[in-house]
């Protein structure tokens, strides 16, 4: 697909009506090495080319070249990119897949067109930046017939399925709440203006890294790091760490989109998310159980007097150096509660005596769900190899798994409950709501063109 077949694609797109001309379908690949262009090898995409250096890099693409330079000086032979659709047209018959590791407000229209040339995709968490490019990138995906993951490596481990199994057995009884926070944001938040100008770095590409973003001048206090508070470039706090923590609850329990969700926060303006934030959704009953209450909480807020689970290990205790638990889970039972860490590793079941007691009487239930064999990324690779779909793909966990973190990124800027109908994909009673479940920029058509 050439760049003029792609600008007519993305303006479809932008319309809200998915078009994607001529989709190359991939191929099995059998047990020959997979070829990968890497787009975004310095920051979080240096773990991308980590985890996937079993396999044969073709192209590297980054568009800050000191964030970049420990891939480019560990693989001097790999061809260099600043701009992916550069890569794509001089050597996208020389790859089968991409990995995606860049600011969240590119995910899509580069996840987008490599779908349009037939190439699997992994792409970082959140899967995108808003719930319309979450939809539209589901169906791409599902036109496609491309092997994609989305990289919440949590998902991949076994404690996950632990937990899942634990819950089936009834060890903790009927759930109807559960709880999620982390200590994000680490990076500035709350902002009421724009920074002021700087000279941009030599090293990076200003013009590729905003991208699809309005024109807006280089700042420090934007990149490299610290665009994840602002509304144009990141998801905030709950985009950063929900499609880690909230997993807990969210596969084992099937959520599905919440039919409510209400906000409470501090320091939200037009520009940047929250500096803290507490978020409340409801999830319809379904799958044979009921209803579940859920609450997410960011920045210093952690919850409190959560049944069965002492405070302590969950809270920080300065006087006795004990730093809490700064990102976790509590799933909610009547007979007893579920305690695990941000990605799912370690999961334990409160009170403790319970716990201790099952064990003892070698009551935990048999490992009856599939164990993935290795890493996230190993598993995308196995996927793409074998010709199926991994746990963590688009159309069956990812899009709808984001979709949910991010209605509750949208309850941050609607005061009010917000009531959710999840066959129709919109809001029933906020216009206001129901504008930000798109982008609030055009896309810029140029940077598709030029």
């Amino acid at each position: 697909m050439n760049r003029r077949k792609f600008l007519k694609a993305s303006s479809a797109v932008c319309a809200s009506s998915l078009f994607i001309p001529n989709i190359i379908r991939a191929e099995n690949l059998g047990g020959q090495k997979l070829r990968l262009a890497m787009i975004g090898v310095g920051g979080r995409g240096a773990k991308h080319v980590d985890g996937l250096s079993s396999e044969q890099f073709v192209a590297f693409c980054d568009v800050d070249e000191v964030r970049a330079a420990k891939a480019f000086n560990q693989y001097p032979n790999v061809p260099r990119f600043s701009d992916f659709r550069v890569m794509f047209d001089k050597m996208g018959d020389q790859f089968d897949a991409v990995s995606i590791a860049v600011p969240d407000h590119m995910h899509y229209p580069i996840a987008l067109w490599a779908m349009a040339n037939g190439k699997h995709v992994l792409c970082e968490k959140p899967l995108v930046r808003t719930f319309e490019e979450a939809m539209l990138l589901k169906e791409a995906a599902r036109q496609s017939g491309v092997i994609t993951q989305m990289g919440n490596q949590g998902h991949a481990n076994s404690g996950l399925r632990d937990i899942e199994e634990w819950i089936d057995a009834g060890l903790i009884g009927d759930v109807e709440e559960v709880y999620h926070w982390t200590n994000r944001p680490i990076w500035p938040q709350g902002m009421s203006s724009w920074p002021q100008a700087q000279p941009s770095r030599s090293s990076i590409d200003w013009n590729l890294w905003l991208g699809v973003a309005p024109e807006r001048s280089y700042s420090e206090e934007i990149a490299p790091f610290n665009w994840r508070g602002f509304w144009d470039y990141g998801s905030g706090a709950i985009g950063d760490i929900a499609c880690h923590a909230m997993d807990v609850s969210y596969t084992p329990l099937k959520l599905g989109f919440p039919s409510r969700v209400v906000s409470d926060s501090v320091g939200t303006t037009e520009v940047a998310f929250p500096t803290e934030s507490t978020i409340y959704f409801e999830f319809p009953a379904a799958n044979g159980r009921g209803p579940v209450r859920m609450t997410w909480m960011d920045g210093s807020r952690r919850p409190l007097d959560v049944p069965f689970v002492p405070n302590s290990a969950i809270q920080a205790d300065p006087e006795r150096n004990k730093r809490g638990m700064p990102s976790g889970s509590v799933i909610v039972g009547s007979k007893g509660s579920i305690l695990a860490d941000m990605y799912a590793k370690r999961g334990r079941i409160f009170p403790d005596e319970y716990f201790r007691q099952l064990r003892k009487d070698k009551a935990m239930p048999a490992k009856t769900l599939d164990r993935v064999d290795g890493t996230h990324f190993m598993e995308w690779v196995d996927g793409i190899k074998a010709g199926r779909q991994p746990n963590g793909n688009i159309v069956d966990y990812a899009a709808d798994f984001t979709g949910t973190a991010l209605i509750g990124a949208i309850s941050l800027a609607v005061q009010g409950p917000l009531e959710f109908d999840s066959e129709r994909l919109q809001f029933s009673n906020s216009a206001q709501a129901n504008s930000l479940l798109k982008s609030q920029y055009e896309y810029r058509p140029e940077f598709f063109a030029g």
